[in-house]
């Protein structure tokens, strides 16, 4: 997703917000950061082999809560 779309799909949070976020989920190795080249430089954020299994532990633990309840 390209930045502009994660701001999109969270009104609540702020750009600055957002982009701190993604830098520090990088720095931890959870996304990637892509960029391409050509007439605008554009970059573009994935979640990386670790991002994708930490999600699937986290939708294990959010199963497990609601059997809770």
């Amino acid at each position: 997703m390209h930045l502009l779309e994660l701001v999109r799909a969270m009104p609540g949070a702020s750009r600055k917000v957002i982009a701190a976020q993604l830098q520090e989920l990088t720095a931890d190795g959870l996304v990637l950061r892509l960029t391409q080249d050509g007439a605008r430089r554009r970059v573009r954020y994935c979640l990386s082999p670790a991002g994708r299994d930490l999600v699937t532990v986290l939708a294990g633990i959010f199963a497990w809560s609601q059997l809770q309840h």
